[in-house]
């Protein structure tokens, strides 16, 4: 019994000691996570601002060091308003209360700054900051120009990756703002007009996440089909557009080897159907910038101060004009790119007409010829006082007109929110009783101007009574002129019947 007592004894000492070592293990722990803080993981790229923001600025003595907190002193500051940069790096750093500001970062900055904070009576505050250069690039030199179905390659990826429990991910935007899926920083696609912009690769991790922009510039070949219609009774102008996706510059075209731009036509005939004939409207000079035109139907280059702006213009459109525009860049490579617009004349028109009379029914129609897109929608405006009426797709019947339906009447044509363009017809409306009196006034003044128009003769005494004394006579006009006088009006002739 007194050994085994004695082996008692001898653990308890021991096992006191494990314990004690281990809550100074805890406290050490403890100290250190209080001491050293968080680390923060800030993504960048060359030429970027940078500014490192510390956990709190409560105390009184802040010192950023470069590597570690035992490395070269960057700049320090106190809480009396003391504060220095190192001399060396004075026109990089500056400091805005307590936080670091790096300008225009360049290689040798990418690294581990340390933010100690110290405190009388307090243990310091230690924080370090990991700033990791992000390369996202085109895999071309920055100002090259990509034409339509050229590779467009784009790489994006990290200096090193962070120490961080997840890993980033890295992937693309494409300038409509949508993910680039699967392509793990990786794009390789043939180009389109689409990618005309700015990309942005985007590095995201648990706390953060950074953008960088990369402009890329394409021209690419586009078909628009568009309604760029007028109004018939206005003859108002129409611009036919040709123009190089936005961003792209004429100097960057040059750089492909432009040889030769024009502009053709293939009228629309009146049935609806295109004709076979294509009509060269211009060549245009690339050197001079001048249009050597061919049957330029009245456009001209429409006036702008962009050189990729190669738009036609003309100030007075007709039913003629009617047809697909195609505009062409034909580069040394052999390779043409081509923007087509199809332009349609939208026409309003009522039946039986304009001018109405009370109580008929109307039919108002409004169409281009041909059925409208999908995505193309026609609204009807009418007069205030107009409450009877029946709408379908395109064309509005009126049952019975009445004189709230007079005046304007207009349809648009809308896509996507925005209105393409509109005609309007104006409406009048009259009874049959203004009807007939406006019929008998015009039939009078016919009956005068026809007789003032038909040659007199002279009529003497003889004549009249050999007129009077036929046997039986049938009915006879004769003409009685008014007595001559002095007048600016010239006198009407009166016809009259005589019978015996």
């Amino acid at each position: 019994i007194t050994e085994h007592r004695g082996t008692l004894c001898t653990e308890q000492p021991l096992n006191m000691m494990r314990m004690r070592n281990l809550i100074q293990s805890l406290l050490l722990i403890i100290v250190l996570v209080s001491t050293v803080g968080a680390q923060e993981v800030i993504y960048a790229k060359v030429g970027e601002q940078v500014t490192l923001v510390p956990k709190s600025n409560q105390r009184q003595y802040v010192y950023w060091h470069l590597g570690n907190q035992n490395g070269p002193q960057l700049a320090w500051l106190n809480h009396l308003g003391g504060k220095g940069i190192n001399e060396k790096w004075k026109s990089r750093l500056s400091l805005q209360d307590a936080s670091l500001v790096i300008n225009d970062i360049q290689q040798e900055f990418f690294g581990t700054f340390v933010c100690k904070m110290t405190s009388s009576g307090k243990p310091d505050s230690i924080t370090e900051y990991k700033i990791i250069q992000i390369i996202g690039k085109l895999d071309v030199k920055p100002d090259t120009l990509l034409l339509h179905g050229d590779i467009l390659s784009l790489t994006c990826n990290l200096e090193r990756t962070p120490q961080v429990q997840n890993k980033p991910s890295i992937y693309w935007l494409n300038p409509q703002g949508v993910r680039e899926r699967n392509n793990q920083g990786k794009v390789n696609v043939p180009a389109t007009s689409d990618h005309n912009g700015q990309w942005s690769c985007v590095v995201k991790d648990n706390n953060n996440e950074k953008k960088v922009h990369v402009p890329v510039g394409v021209v690419g070949e586009f078909l628009c089909i568009c309604t760029f219609a007028f109004v018939l009774q206005w003859y108002t102008s129409l611009t036919i557009p040709c123009s190089i996706n936005s961003g792209v510059t004429w100097e960057q075209i040059l750089t492909k080897e432009l040889e030769e731009v024009w502009w053709d036509f293939v009228p629309k005939l009146s049935s609806g159907a295109v004709s076979v004939n294509r009509e060269r409207l211009f060549d245009f000079n690339v050197e001079k910038r001048s249009l050597t035109p061919g049957q330029k139907k009245g456009l001209r280059l429409v006036s702008s101060n962009k050189k990729e702006n190669l738009s036609l213009t003309k100030s007075k459109g007709s039913v003629e004009d009617r047809g697909h525009y195609n505009c062409s860049m034909k580069f040394k490579n052999g390779r043409t790119l081509s923007n087509t617009v199809d332009l349609d004349v939208l026409q309003i028109t009522s039946q039986p007409g304009k001018e109405l009379i009370y109580g008929q029914q109307v039919n108002l129609s409004c169409s281009t010829g041909d059925p409208l897109p999908n995505d193309v929608m026609l609204n009807w405006t009418k007069p205030e006082t107009s409450s009877r009426y029946v709408q379908y797709p395109t064309h509005i019947t009126i049952p019975e007109v009445r004189k709230g339906d007079s005046g304007k009447w207009r349809c648009e044509l809308w896509q996507r929110g925005k209105r393409l363009t509109s005609a309007e017809i104006l409406l009048k409306t009259e009874t049959w009783f203004y009807m007939m009196c406006s019929f008998y006034t015009v039939y009078c003044l016919m009956i005068v101007s026809v007789a003032y128009r038909t040659p007199t003769k002279r009529v003497d005494a003889g004549d009249h009574l050999q007129c009077g004394s036929h046997p039986s006579p049938p009915p006879r006009a004769c003409f009685h002129p008014l007595p001559t006088q002095k007048s600016t009006v010239q006198p009407f002739l009166f016809l009259s019947f005589q019978s015996h």
